[in-house]
Parts: C-alpha cells; sequence; structure tokens
C-alpha cells in the first residue's frame, strides 16, 4: 500500500472554460438559428424506426429526463417524413332502427363523411317538403277517392241486406242516442210507421194494445235481426282497416319513386354499410308515412336520420398528430353527452363525442405517460384499447349515475401508432408488471441528458441557444455570455468532457440573464448578466443552506476547519431538494476499544442507516482482514458514527472518511480538521468515485471562507471524479491565491499520509509494517488487542 506524492489540483483542472473567441460572433443574433436535434443520434433513430414500421405492435415509448427534448424531437421528425395518405377515413355515427341504445358506426373514405352528412341533411328537407305534396296531389286524391268509394259501396251493400231483412220483418234499422253525442245502432219494430223500444212494447203489452204472444214475437225477431246488424258492423269495421291498409298501401307504392329518389343522392357513398343504412331510413318512411308526413310543431321524427360527424378528415392530406396535454378518459376515448328533458336525463347518437383516439386514427397519439398512470384505471383501458385496436366511447363516470338507459355505441376499431413519453424507471416499471407492455410497446428511444463536449457539439449547442433566443424574442448573447452559459450547461451533467442537452434548464439561464440585461439597459446578453444569473438563482433557492451553514458558524453543529483530533474528521454529504442541491460537512467520529463485536455502525443500530451506507461500513471491515490480522484473530470493538445527524444517512461516499477515522483511532495519531474528505473505498483501500463533488467541495468551502481561509483547507476527493469538477468562481480563485486546496487520492494510504503527515506504510516480505507507519502502528495495537481479549478469555 504505496503513496506516491501528492499535490493539490491546479485551477485550470477545477472547471472546464469556454476558450477565448471560441465564438466566431459579436452577438448570437449573428449565428443561423438551429432547430435541428442536437446529440440524440441513437433516440432519432430509435424514433424514426418506430414512426415508419407501419407493423402491429411498434408503439413506441420515448424515455429521458425531461426538458431533453422528446416531444419535440418526434414531432420535428414526423415533420420531415413523408405522412401523405389517401387512406384516411371519417367517422359518423348513426341512429340504429333495430336497437336505439346501441347506435351504429358508419366508417367513409376521408371527405366522404361530410359529404355523407351533407347529403343526408339534403334528403331531409327535400322529404319534409316532397311527401306533403305528393300525399296532397289530384291523383293520390283520385286514387284514394276511388279506394274510399269501393269500400264504402262494399259496406252499403252488407247493410242495404240487413235493412231489407228488417223491413220484411216489419223492423227498421235506427240509431239510438247513447251519451252525449254518442249514438249506437239498433233493429226496432216499426208500429203504425214509428219505431217503438223494447220499453215501449212492454208499455204497449200493459195496457193490452199488444198481446203478450205478439210481444213475444217482437223479441225473437229483434234477437235475429240484431245478429244480423253485429255481423254487418263487424264486416264494415274489417273493411275500413282493409281500406286504410289498401291507402297505406297506396301511399307507399305513390311515394317509393319520390322517396328513393331522393335519397339515391346518397348511393356511392361508403360501403355496404352505409347502403344498408341508407336502405333503412327508406324502409322507415314508408312504413310510417302518417308520422313523416304530419305537418306539426311537436318533435321532429326526422331527428333520428341527423348524421353525427364525429371525425372529419375531409380537408387533412397527412397522417394526423394528436398530443394529448390533459389525458382522460374522456380526451382519450369521447364521451356522451346528456341533456335534461322533463327532469330526466336523456342522450342520442347525436351527443356521442369523440376522444384523441378516433382523432388521430390512421396517424400518431403523443401522450406523457406519467399522466395517464397518475389516473386510476386509465392505463388499463389504454392497453385494452391499443391491443384490441378497438375504441369504445362511454359515457364518463359522473354522466353514468344518472344514465337511465346507457348508450352502448358499436366500437370502432382503429390503426394508430401510440408515443407515450415518460421516465426511465416508468418504462422499466411497466415493462416488468405488464405482460403486454413488451408486446404493444417494442419500440424505446432513449434521449440522452449530455452530449460529448467537442468543438462541432459546442457549435450546434450554440445555434440551438440562438434558436431560444430568436423565438422567444430574448437579447442576443455575447460570445462571452454564450461561452458562460456552455460552462453552466457543462456543470448540469457534473462532467467535464460532457454538455447537457437539458435545453429547458439551459434556456432558464438564457431567459433570466437576459432579464438582468434588461434591468441594466444592456442591448445584448453579457458574461456578467448570464453570471447574474447564476447568482441570483442560487441565492433565491439557497435559504434553507444558509441556515444550515450558519448552524455550523455558530457552532449549533459541531465542525472544526483547523486542528488536528483523534478520531475524528470532516466528511461531506449532499442535500438535494427539489430545485436546489448542496453540501456540507459533517463530523464523523469513531471509538475503539478491545472485543469481539467487530465495527459497529451506529446508525444501522439505530436504524437511521441505509443499505448503502451500511454495506459501505461492512466494506471497512474487508479492509481490516485484508490488511492486518494474518496471524492473529480481529478482536475489535468500534463504533462509527455521523455526528447530529437526525435524518438518516445512506450511500457510501464517507466510507473512507470513515475509514480515516477508524485508523486514527486504533493508531493514536490525529487527523487534520481543516480538510474534509468524500470518497468511497474498496475492501483493498482504493478510493472509488461519488456523486455531488461539486456541491460537496463548495459547501466545505463556504464554511471555511466565512470562518476565514487559512491556506491550509481544503477537500479530499477521488482522483477519478477530477473530471467531474465544474466548480463556482470563487472557489477557483482561492485555489488560484493557495488558500484552499483540492488532493485528489487514489488510495487509502494517500489520504492517510495527507491527514497526518506520517507515511501509511507498506507491508513487508514477512507481512509486517515499518513500526513508525499508521499501518504499522495500527497493527501493533490489534495485536495489542488481541492478545487483551485472549487474557480476559475473550471477555471485554
Amino acid at each position: 500500500m504505496t503513496a506516491k506524492p501528492l499535490k493539490s489540483l491546479k485551477p485550470a483542472e477545477l472547471k472546464w472554460t469556454c476558450p477565448d473567441n471560441f465564438f466566431e460572433f459579436s452577438k448570437s443574433s449573428e449565428l443561423s438559428p438551429s432547430k435541428e436535434i442536437v446529440g440524440q443520434d441513437r433516440a432519432v433513430r430509435a424514433v424514426k424506426l418506430g414512426l415508419e414500421i407501419p407493423s402491429s405492435g411498434y408503439n413506441m415509448f420515448v424515455t429521458g429526463v425531461s426538458g431533453s427534448g422528446r416531444e419535440t424531437t418526434v414531432k420535428r421528425i414526423l415533420d420531415k417524413i413523408d405522412t401523405t395518405t389517401d387512406k384516411l377515413t371519417d367517422l359518423c355515427y348513426v341512429y340504429n332502427f333495430e336497437d336505439s341504445t346501441r347506435p351504429r358506426a358508419l366508417v367513409f373514405p376521408k371527405g366522404e363523411g361530410r359529404k355523407f352528412k351533407e347529403g343526408v341533411e339534403l334528403c331531409v328537407e327535400l322529404l319534409k317538403k316532397n311527401i306533403p305534396v305528393v300525399l296532397r296531389s289530384e291523383s293520390t286524391a283520385a286514387a284514394k277517392g276511388a279506394l274510399i268509394e269501393e269500400f264504402s259501396n262494399e259496406k252499403k251493400t252488407h247493410m242495404g241486406k240487413v235493412e231489407s231483412e228488417a223491413v220484411s220483418a216489419g223492423f227498421a234499422v235506427v240509431s239510438i242516442p247513447s251519451g252525449q253525442g254518442q249514438s249506437r245502432p239498433d233493429v226496432l219494430p216499426v208500429i203504425e210507421g214509428k219505431p217503438h223500444t223494447y220499453e215501449q212494447l212492454q208499455q204497449m203489452a200493459a195496457e193490452e194494445k199488444i198481446t203478450p204472444e205478439k210481444l213475444k214475437e217482437y223479441r225473437e225477431l229483434h234477437t235475429e235481426l240484431f245478429k244480423l246488424l253485429t255481423s254487418a258492423i263487424r264486416h264494415s269495421q274489417s273493411i275500413e282497416i282493409k281500406a286504410q291498409v289498401e291507402i297505406e298501401k297506396l301511399y307507399k307504392r305513390i311515394l317509393k319513386p319520390t322517396v328513393a329518389g331522393i335519397l339515391d343522392r346518397l348511393s356511392g357513398l361508403g360501403g355496404k354499410e352505409s347502403a344498408e343504412y341508407v336502405n333503412q331510413i327508406e324502409e322507415t318512411i314508408l312504413t310510417n308515412i302518417d308520422v313523416f308526413s304530419a305537418n306539426t310543431e311537436e318533435a321532429d321524427p326526422y331527428i333520428i336520420f341527423e348524421v353525427n360527424l364525429i371525425v372529419d378528415n375531409s380537408d387533412i392530406k397527412k397522417r394526423p398528430v394528436v398530443v394529448e396535454q390533459f389525458p382522460d378518459a374522456v380526451r382519450l376515448f369521447g364521451n356522451i353527452d346528456r341533456i335534461v328533458i322533463d327532469s330526466k336525463p336523456y342522450s342520442d347518437h347525436t351527443m356521442i363525442r369523440a376522444g384523441s383516439f378516433l382523432r388521430a386514427n390512421g396517424g400518431y397519439l403523443i401522450i406523457n405517460a406519467m399522466d395517464v398512470v397518475r389516473q386510476p384505471g386509465l392505463w388499463q383501458t389504454l392497453i385494452q384499447t391499443v391491443r384490441n385496436r378497438t375504441v369504445i366511447t362511454r359515457p364518463n363516470e359522473m354522466t353514468r349515475a344518472f344514465m337511465p338507459i346507457e348508450l352502448q355505441p358499436e366500437p370502432i376499431d382503429v390503426d394508430v401508432k401510440v408515443i407515450l413519453i415518460g421516465p426511465s424507471w416508468l418504462y422499466s416499471t411497466l415493462a416488468s408488471q405488464d405482460p403486454d407492455f413488451g408486446y404493444l410497446f417494442r419500440v424505446r428511444a432513449d434521449f440522452d441528458d449530455s452530449m460529448s463536449l467537442n468543438e462541432e457539439n459546442i457549435r450546434d449547442f450554440a445555434g440551438v441557444i440562438a434558436y431560444i433566443c430568436q423565438s422567444e424574442s430574448i437579447l442576443p448573447l455575447s460570445n462571452e455570455a454564450m461561452g458562460s452559459i456552455a460552462e453552466q450547461a457543462v456543470r448540469l451533467t457534473g462532467r467535464q468532457d460532457k454538455i447537457s442537452l437539458k435545453f429547458n434548464m439551459v434556456a432558464d439561464y438564457v431567459r433570466q440573464a437576459s432579464y438582468w440585461a434588461n434591468q441594466e439597459g444592456h442591448d445584448v446578453v453579457t458574461a456578467a448578466d448570464v453570471t447574474k444569473a447564476i447568482s441570483e438563482k442560487q441565492y433565491r433557492l439557497s435559504m434553507g443552506q444558509d441556515y444550515a451553514t450558519n448552524r455550523i458558524l455558530e457552532n449549533q453543529v459541531m465542525v472544526d476547519t483547523d486542528g488536528s483530533a483523534v478520531g475524528q474528521l470532516n466528511g461531506l454529504a449532499v442535500y438535494s431538494g427539489a430545485d436546489h442541491s448542496f453540501g456540507l460537512p459533517s463530523r464523523i467520529t469513531a471509538t475503539v476499544s478491545p472485543g469481539v463485536e467487530g465495527i459497529i455502525n451506529v446508525e444501522r443500530e439505530s436504524e437511521m442507516s441505509g443499505r448503502i451506507h451500511t454495506k459501505g461500513v461492512y466494506v471497512i471491515t474487508g479492509f481490516f482482514r485484508e490488511h492486518f490480522a494474518k496471524d492473529y484473530p480481529l478482536c475489535l470493538s468500534a463504533g462509527i458514527v455521523f455526528e447530529q445527524s437526525y435524518g438518516g444517512v445512506d450511500g457510501d461516499s464517507a466510507s473512507s472518511t470513515e475509514l480515516y477515522a477508524l485508523l486514527s483511532a486504533l493508531s493514536g495519531v490525529p487527523l487534520r480538521q481543516d480538510l474534509a474528505v468524500t470518497g468511497s473505498v474498496n475492501q483493498h483501500g482504493r478510493i472509488q468515485p461519488i456523486g455531488g463533488v461539486n456541491y460537496k467541495i463548495e459547501g466545505h468551502f463556504k464554511v471555511c471562507k466565512e470562518r476565514g481561509l487559512t491556506g491550509n483547507q481544503g477537500v479530499m476527493i477521488p482522483d477519478s471524479n477530477v473530471v467531474n469538477l465544474q466548480l463556482h468562481r470563487d472557489v477557483i480563485e482561492a485555489v488560484e491565491k493557495k488558500q484552499f486546496h483540492i488532493y485528489p487520492i487514489s488510495c487509502i494510504a494517500e489520504g492517510i499520509s495527507l491527514l497526518t503527515g506520517i507515511e501509511a506504510g507498506e507491508r513487508s516480505v514477512h507481512g509486517s509494517y515499518p513500526a513508525d507507519t499508521i499501518l504499522g502502528i495500527t497493527d501493533k495495537r490489534l495485536r495489542e488487542m488481541a492478545e487483551t481479549v485472549r487474557d480476559f478469555g475473550g471477555r471485554h
């Protein structure tokens, strides 16, 4: 375990700086604004593949961080590829004559749906005008009159026979009043030229004007004649019914050419289903002539023929691209409106409304996947629709509860390529949890959030910024300001060899820099304006950081930035919020004694340690097994703790710090308190990279600066994290003045030597370390502790 001589990093190594005069313009408005898709070759190729393969199942899931241009890229690629088509369709709903609760769907080639709707409207107007005219014509009246006369004569013939029989028997057919304005037919005997009722006959018999025998004879004749009269009346009624039927047949025969001729203008529109529907219109009218010929101000009977054109692609030449910004069941799959009539809800086929799926039929539907999964049940309906390629329109849940009879429109087959946009974790979750997902979404387009930092990419980056300035009427940037924006974009990636593609975040700095330039009366954004925008944003969001830093400065949280101490060292932690992250030093201490418990992770014992942090502590135990106790047992009881930590600890970036504290506690050699340490360690003592290195350095620097820079303070970081440095200007200036130092560390030996001023020590061929080294002193102490445990019989 050999340590090489350590040097702190030079200022040039702490940040990528845009070369002077890299941009050959005085202001960005001189550039050609770029709408090109920058740095996303992999994603672009995937999107193009997914958009152009027509096969079933080639729907697409576009992943990547928000602001990396996912939706914009999809739209631009769609603009570039040829989506011209003559296969689009119009969609209509019409009345179902067999079951009014199940409206029929009619599909037309594009443009014919509107023609069909307008044609039906014209037909209805012509039918309303022509049917009454035809029925009131002289020829119709003559034909109807002939029928009426024919059946009237037949009725008279039958009634004449009854009247003849009555006269022969001395009776007459008369009408007897039976109520107000009403009468009934009867046959009565005629005596002395006048008809007499049965009551009158009884009176005459009582007055002996007729004999009882004659009264009986009248009664018997009346019964026989009344039967004949009843039979004749029934026959007359059947003749009337027959007459009505024949009149209806007459009307139907007369009207059929007119109705068929009017509806013939709809022929050739649509296919077999629309032709069948037109035939049903004709049959309905001819079967209900009295309804459709009535001149009434009540409900229009022709309303059932209204065509509900829910999707009209008449003027569309390319495949539709529908971006659904607010997806829910109604907006995606449609709805059925309702009105209230006589305090009762009512819906019919004219109230069906198309959703995004139907409007995107034959084209593309772009949806934010997070918006879908946030709504209960919506994902399942979406998957069912994509799998079955069929849209079922239902009333929304609130309306549904009040519908006495629910409409069930005929499902419509669709051909839609669905493009979901969402984060990578959601893609992984859906792929693992939904068995249909992988089959239905076969193309994943993964958008990167950064690209390589080279000359070509920087110029492409500048072109995009110029486009943002132009499209949003933002002040142009000077070449120095563009360089400052590029430097901030590099910081967003956390690497000196990458530049950010999170243009939503980058554009925020541009907009805010333009604001500050306006405040200063500039006509172009300067580098100072960019610096102002960055510092102002930092100030707006750093209240929590300032509170935490002040607690350290006020010694409410104990952190030393000078001197030395045994078993104590400053670690570094990152605190992340929704829109701001910052680093702070935190005291880590270690205590040791002979024993067999091993290394006790106080955070874990108090259930405040995350799994990765716990793993890091176990790795430290592996380090001790690797470097010590080759000929004696490791008998150690040690405690490691993050002092004044109350919110839990996770991550292994402090494992090297914890190891340094343990080595100090075992060797008794104090550690420098003016240095803060970050870095993960493996069992062999190699320092591994960590995250948030810039925040950690700047957090410790801020505490040191507030207390006063001594020229000795600094931070130890993994050497593999040097490429991640993109530090703020004030840190770099302090390094330039040798007031602050940043040391790249590759192994524990380098770090412990810097912290103690004593060599770590290298194991000899005999397995021992030099006695005056840190590892030698530690080895001796561990051996003594093993002997102590042995002497006490394993008790402690």
